[in-house]
Order: structure tokens, then C-alpha cells, then sequence
């Protein structure tokens, strides 16, 4: 009985171990999503360390209290309250976490869609080495680098 007392003690400790980190994840979901999108990107990127810590952390409590379960006789003997909390705190992480990696895409696809279009204006706006015209003239593509090259021309006589 003893023994029995141990191991559902053990497994209430576990649960209360993961309800602790479970809502210290979504506080920092919720923190994350909002700055995203806000466009803020620096509060992102101070919190990345944090998430990562504690993404780490929660997946080794998860995989720890999985362990337990495996024996359903012992997770029957958590309180019921805390089972119910753990729950419902796991479903409010997966949906922030859903939300989360939306969050991100698009943040990723706007910031490779800004630098393709820096990209393509800083290559558009290079003048392009010219070419002479039937008149003489410097024709750079429509670019003004025509006052910036005077047509020579050789003389074979000489």
C-alpha cells in the first residue's frame, strides 16, 4: 500500500510539476504571438531563448508523466481537479502553439518578401554598362548613365 501511495504521490507531483510549466509556456505563447503580431520583432527575439528553454523542459515533464501513465492505476489516483487543469492548460497550449506557427510563417514569408524586393530595386538600380545608339549616343536601359559617358570614337587614319 505503501508503495501504491508512493507512485500516486509521485505522479500528483509530476502533474503539478507540468501544470506549473504549461502555464509559465502559454504566458510565454501568448507574449510571443502578441508581439508578433504587432510586428515587434526584437520582443520576439528576446524571448527566444526563454521558449526554447522552456519548450525543452515541458517536453521532458510530458515525456516523464508519460511514463506514468503507462500504468492507468496510478494516474487514476491523481486528483481529478488536477488531471482537469493539466488538460485543459495542455489544450490552451496546442492552440497557441497552432497560432504560433501561423504567426511565424507569415512573419518569415513578409521579411523574405521585403528583402526580394530590396533586392530587386537595388538591381534595377544599377546602371547597366550602355550601348551606342545609330546617333552615338549612350543608351543604359532607360537609366540616366548617359551624361555619365561620352561616346569615343577612333580615327584609323592617323
Amino acid at each position: 500500500m505503501n508503495a501504491s501511495n508512493n507512485a500516486s504521490n509521485n505522479a500528483s507531483n509530476h502533474v503539478k510539476d507540468l501544470i506549473v510549466i504549461t502555464g509559465r509556456l502559454a504566458d510565454l505563447l501568448t507574449r510571443e504571438n502578441r508581439a508578433l503580431r504587432e510586428h515587434r520583432t526584437p520582443d520576439v527575439t528576446a524571448l527566444l531563448e526563454e521558449k526554447n528553454t522552456l519548450s525543452r523542459v515541458y517536453e521532458s515533464r510530458v515525456h516523464r508523466l508519460s511514463k506514468i501513465s503507462e500504468k492507468p492505476q496510478i494516474m487514476t489516483q491523481v486528483n481529478a481537479d488536477l488531471r482537469e487543469r493539466l488538460r485543459n492548460l495542455g489544450e490552451k497550449v496546442n492552440g497557441l502553439m497552432e497560432d504560433n506557427a501561423k504567426l511565424l510563417k507569415s512573419a518569415i514569408d513578409a521579411n523574405r518578401r521585403v528583402v526580394e524586393a530590396i533586392a530587386e530595386a537595388v538591381k534595377s538600380g544599377q546602371p547597366g554598362p550602355g550601348t551606342y545608339s545609330a546617333s552615338g549616343s549612350v543608351d543604359a536601359g532607360g537609366n540616366t548613365a548617359a551624361s555619365q559617358t561620352t561616346p569615343i570614337s577612333v580615327n584609323r587614319s592617323l
